[in-house]
């Protein structure tokens, strides 16, 4: 028994997360007096999803030691784009995918970049990237959304397998592989250690500004998966759709405990913090709170978690 609870005091797992998340629930279900099926609930997962796989981007960041405040953008550009060359046709799905896509690394690359060639702070220069996407994308569309996306390709975001949204399959198969990744090889060991030392990791031997460059790249073209998980939805172009999403992959990392300080962070955290956000605005919603009320709900959710969090880093 006190082997047991050596080796859980010393755990990584955030077991205080899924706790959060389970009292969440527990408060959803009693202010929906338990008239929830299993249906509704896979529906709001299905919604968390494509918030789940921007946030997994925004995680990566964090633990090397960044921030990415373009993300938002970097969806809304998704959208246009896929919109626009996609134009409700099927043949024109791979193109319109690998265009999106590609962007988006293009994007990711210049945010690493100007950040480690010239040693930039992460809030300025992503913040900058963002308004630079927003102001490219609106001379693209002349200010008018136009196209659509093909019938077949919203199966994404509305198909169901086995009795499971495709959208949260993608999800969990997103997560289970990056988990890996950063748990498991020495990618992931190298990126941690820059977060948590860049001098260090920079005098350790390996090219750490590559290793950051190539975060901002991952964390670029997870939010244009989820551009494109979004796409499929809404089924048509629509400008600033993902602006909103930039606040809320911060805040769901933040929630599930990556640090601004670098280094610190999981996505086994991410995922129910992901599904805190969500759950808390259906729940806000449910309850007829005000706008107002809705952002007071999860700036104190959000302040909680990172006291916690900072507190449990001091230790």
């Amino acid at each position: 028994m006190r082997g047991l609870k050596e080796k859980l005091r010393y755990q990584s797992f955030p077991f205080g997360i899924y706790g959060l998340l389970l009292v969440i629930i527990l408060v959803f279900l009693g202010a929906t007096q338990g008239n929830v099926s299993p249906a509704h609930l896979l529906n709001i997962a299905r919604s968390a999803a494509p918030l789940g796989i921007a946030a997994m981007g925004q995680t990566i960041v964090l633990i090397a030691g960044g921030l990415d405040l373009s993300m938002g953008a970097t969806i809304s550009m998704v959208n246009l784009v896929a919109a626009s060359v996609m134009n409700g046709s099927r043949e024109n799905m791979l193109p319109a995918v690998v265009i999106s896509l590609g962007l988006c690394l293009v994007v990711g690359f210049f945010n690493g970049f100007i950040i480690t060639r010239f040693q930039m702070q992460p809030f300025l220069v992503t913040m900058a990237m963002g308004i630079i996407i927003q102001g490219c994308y609106y001379l693209y569309t002349q200010g008018i959304a136009r196209g659509n996306i093909a019938r077949e390709m919203r199966f994404i975001s509305e198909g169901w397998v086995w009795g499971i949204p495709v959208a949260v399959m993608i999800w969990l198969a997103l997560w289970l592989v990056l988990s890996v990744v950063l748990k498991k090889t020495i990618y992931g060991r190298k990126l941690y250690l820059t977060g948590a030392n860049p001098a260090a990791s920079k005098l350790s031997g390996y090219p750490a500004d590559r290793i950051t460059i190539s975060a901002y790249m991952m964390g670029a073209l997870l939010a244009g998966v989820a551009g494109l998980m979004l796409s499929a939805y809404i089924g048509v172009a629509s400008v600033d759709m993902g602006l909103d999403y930039t606040l809320n992959t911060v805040a769901s990392s933040v929630i599930g405990g990556a640090a601004f300080t670098g280094g610190i962070g999981s996505l086994e955290g991410t995922f129910p913090g992901v599904l805190i956000i969500t759950i808390l605005q259906s729940l806000t919603t449910i309850l007829g709170i005000s706008e107002a009320g809705k952002f007071i709900c999860q700036g104190a959710v959000i302040a909680v978690m990172v006291a916690i969090n900072q507190r449990k880093a001091a230790r």
